[in-house]
């Protein structure tokens, strides 16, 4: 399966005809990259970025071709996500234990996953329980359509406290009432695949709650402050509940059998992204952690997925592919 890549979203070529592909999310986290990272590595070192936007999906492709506009060198992608594709021979290994998992990423940053609600219309923060609450609070609700993030809200939204909701997800009882969960809530649930996307139908009205990209949200409400009058038009007053958040952690992956210019100018950009100062400029432009230092999300077990995601996959989709 091919990586999902969209149009190029910004191409940066400078000196030598040199251009490094990169796969990378889209929204306000691809441009922050772009501006905090590419931009400059691309005046500095001669060396063009261009960046594709793909969905971040759990499938690397295993017939990456050769050349050609899907000829990704670098991809950005959740650690569960990385792991797998490392294990599966379809990301180069750079460094350390011949069997590891985590051999074949540099991580990059963490984003949160939490709870985004619409302010005019909810004064006080909701939690997971008040998301399925849809007599008190009837409007539709966001979730990601994808196990990971998904299945956890479920069960935190059932009584399942958080350092035990992947203890709980192991089990076939745990499966079983996470789904059963989702099934209460199906005909509110308006799917998003992207974070952009969890940003966009709670900024637009689209939902009344949703699991979001605590990042993307950010930068739309940082969007709309700065321009009300255009930008800020029709807009909600969008909140952000950290309590039961998630921590998502996403790496960098180099595509395997690269030649050694190529793979040379990967882990330039990698040591170039890794400065002090371009990772305090990324973080300014994109902020996915909490202001409250006291907010503790919950991190996404990466190795748990490694385990799990296969087999909740297929699940997942059956269950979404089955009559509400």
């Amino acid at each position: 399966m091919l990586l999902a890549l969209s149009a190029p979203a910004r191409v940066d070529a400078r000196g030598g005809g040199h251009t490094l592909v990169v796969a990378s999310w889209g929204g306000a986290l691809g441009k922050a990259q772009d501006q905090a990272f590419f931009q400059p590595f691309a005046r500095a070192k001669g060396v063009g970025v261009r960046r594709f936007a793909w969905d971040g999906d759990a499938q690397v492709p295993a017939n990456r071709p050769a050349r050609g506009r899907h000829a990704w060198a670098m991809a950005l992608m959740e650690d569960s996500t990385a792991r797998i594709a490392c294990m599966q021979g379809l990301l180069q290994r750079l460094g350390g234990s011949a069997g590891s998992a985590e051999a074949c990423s540099v991580p990059a940053l963490h984003d949160g996953i939490v709870l985004a609600w619409d302010r005019g219309r909810i004064p006080s923060a909701p939690r997971w329980s008040d998301f399925w609450d849809v007599v008190r609070y009837p409007g539709k609700r966001g979730l990601r359509k994808d196990p990971r993030s998904t299945l956890e809200i479920a069960l935190m939204a059932d009584g399942v406290a958080p350092a035990d909701v992947y203890t709980v997800l192991a089990t076939p009882e745990g499966v079983a009432r996470a789904f059963h969960k989702l099934s209460q809530l199906r005909p509110y649930i308006v799917w998003w695949t992207t974070g952009a996307d969890s940003a966009r139908i709670i900024g637009n009205g689209g939902v009344l709650m949703t699991s979001a990209a605590a990042g993307e949200v950010a930068a739309q409400a940082a969007t709309q402050a700065a321009a009300p009058s255009a930008a800020g038009r029709g807009r909600r007053d969008v909140g952000l509940q950290w309590a039961q958040g998630l921590d998502d952690g996403l790496s960098w992956g180099i595509a395997p059998g690269l030649d050694a210019a190529e793979r040379d100018r990967a882990r330039d950009l990698l040591h170039y992204m890794a400065g002090t100062d371009r990772v305090a400029r990324f973080a300014a432009l994109y902020r996915a952690r909490p202001d409250d230092a006291a907010a503790q999300p919950l991190p996404m077990d990466a190795a748990f997925w490694q385990d799990h995601l296969p087999d909740l996959a297929r699940k997942f989709a059956d269950w979404l592919a089955a009559p509400a």
